[in-house]
Parts: structure tokens; sequence; C-alpha cells
């Protein structure tokens, strides 16, 4: 099924099953345009390998009409795109080393000179893929929810939506997990088929869940984080000058993107509350836990599907004194 989905969008596209020239590379977006890490971080890394390469490098976006967001690694893999920009969740199924990431500290610079991208970097090279850069919202998770945090202090007795991200901070918290695609969130809210939904603090606003939700918990957790990952054979058909403007792009916007997200979280969180949403507390005894519930969450499927490896880059993360705990 899936090869002959793969197949048809090449002959829509009208693409090569071989990787591009590095004149001419397609990256595969998991989000369209209206998600704003797509404009802070995809097209201002466009633009920069455009001007350093003095016009020689082009890169063009395609979305996730092109190939749904939980299929994209293997057409990237295999050469059919140059680069994709991605979340380390929506490939669980084939590892879980890029997911660890949400688990490591939000310092773009020490996280690239800790020795954690060249863990990743060597572990996605034996899928043909290579690690471009991660990227930080400045910001990590919270629950939207339909009633308060009640005596509990945590979720007992709800029904959350949440994706592989949170599962097993969900179920620490109480709450149960129900698996819903992002286009069922609104009606299930509405309808009371969930109780809230658990999503990054950033991006919620365009989906209006303010009007179905009434509360978002704090304190957040977590950091979101996006990864850039190239066809390593398209890499490898890079020139030795062509190769540092790609890093250097990467480099660059991993400061500077989340410098810019920094601001738009801030704008944002103020008018979730002006839209009516208000902030819920966890309780006393659960507040100071949730950011190491979720990273323990993180850890373990990191662990658990990325093997040795996966082993290595917690140790190495907390080594470096990065890793959330």
């Amino acid at each position: 099924m899936f090869r002959r989905f793969i197949a048809a969008t090449v002959a829509l596209l009208g693409l090569s099953t071989g990787a591009a020239t590095a004149k001419d590379l397609t990256l595969l977006s998991s989000w369209d345009k209206n998600y704003n890490a797509v404009p802070v971080f995809v097209d201002k890394f466009v633009e920069k390998v455009k001007a350093k390469s003095n016009g020689e490098l082009a890169i063009e976006m395609r979305g996730p009409e092109t190939v749904p967001p939980f299929e994209q690694l293997q057409p990237v893999s295999t050469g059919l795109f140059d680069l994709l920009f991605t979340h380390g969740a929506y490939h669980l199924g084939e590892t879980s080393m890029a997911f660890g990431m949400d688990a490591v500290k939000d310092d773009p610079v020490a996280r690239r000179n800790s020795g954690i991208y060249e863990l990743i970097d060597k572990h996605y090279q034996g899928r043909n893929l290579k690690l471009i850069g991660v990227f930080s919202n400045a910001s990590g998770y919270h629950i939207l929810l339909r009633d308060p945090i009640k005596e509990d202090g945590a979720l007992k007795g709800r029904k959350i939506r949440a994706s592989a991200t949170y599962h097993d901070m969900i179920q620490a918290l109480n709450g149960s997990v129900v698996t819903l695609p992002t286009s069922e969130i609104f009606s299930s809210l509405e309808r009371g088929v969930v109780d809230g939904a658990a999503w990054p603090v950033f991006g919620a606003m365009e989906y209006r869940w303010y009007e179905v939700a009434n509360y978002m918990t704090r304190p957040t957790f977590g950091v979101t984080n996006q990864t850039m990952l190239m066809n390593l054979d398209s890499w490898e058909g890079l020139s030795p000058e062509e190769q540092p403007i790609i890093i250097d792009a990467a480099i660059e916007v991993e400061v500077e993107g989340r410098q810019e997200f920094e601001q738009l979280w801030a704008k944002e969180d103020a008018d979730m509350q002006k839209a009516g949403l208000e902030i819920t507390q966890f309780g006393p005894e659960v507040a100071p836990k949730v950011d190491a519930l979720f990273a323990a969450g993180v850890w373990k499927q990191v662990r658990d599907r990325a093997g040795a490896d996966g082993e290595a880059f917690q140790k190495l993360a907390i080594e470096k004194g990065l890793a959330i705990q």
C-alpha cells in the first residue's frame, strides 16, 4: 500500500526515484506554512542556503499534502526527497532517537557542542539519513482542559487526547489516553468525547481550541523541537564547499529561530488568555514533577525504541548536564 502511494506521488510530482541534484533540492515538511515553525525555521533556512551559496543551492518545500507526516521518513531515506523537516515522535515506529531532544535542556549552542548531535547523526546514518539541525520553539507542552485541575492535582479519571509524545506522562498523572488525529480534537472537546488535549503550548490558537476548552495547565513541561534530516546520498553528493553551507545555515537558524519563538510564544500565551483560556495549576505535589514525568516517558521510549544508541544518548545528556530529569 505504502509503495503504491509513493509511486503515485512520484508520478504526480514528476520526481526522480534517485536523489535530486545538489542545485535543486526538495524538502518534505510535516507541516504546511500555517504552522509558524515553517516560516521561522524552514523559510529562513532556505533563504540562508540560497544566499550563502550565491543562488547555487535552491530548496523547494513540499508539505504534508504530498506525504502524510507519519510516513515521511522512508521516502526521504530512499531519496524521493532530499530533506525532511519533522518531529522525532512522528516516526517512533522506526526509531525514537530524535524524539529524545524533547527531554534535553533548551540551549541550542550547548546542545550542538555536547556531542549529542554526533550520536544522533550516526544513528540516522544507519537509515541513510544525516542530521542537519534541531530547532527549538523556546517552549514546551501543556494540556488544554474543559474543567480545571481538581483536588487530586493531576488528571485522575480524565480522558486526554494525546499522541505517543505524552502517553507515559498522561498515565503517570492518572489520566487515560485517547488517540485522535489533530483534525478531531475540536469536535471531541466540544462533545465531551475527551476531557482535554495535550499539545505544544505554541500553535493552538490557529485551531481555535479556546472555543471548546476553558483551561490550560501550568507549569509547562518538556521542550518542543523540530528535526531536519537529509538523505545521506544527497548529502554526499554535495561538494566540500556546499556541505558547510547547509550546516552553517542550520546552526544560525537554531539560534535565531529560537529567539524569534520566544517573542511568538509570549504573544500567543497572552492571546490565548485574552481569548478566554484560564490557567489551571497542577497541584503542589504534582507541579514540581511534571517536567521530570514527561522527560522520563521520553527517555523510556528512546531506550526502548533506539536500543543501545538510545541508552548512549541519555547517558551523554546526563554527563553533559543537559538531560531533563
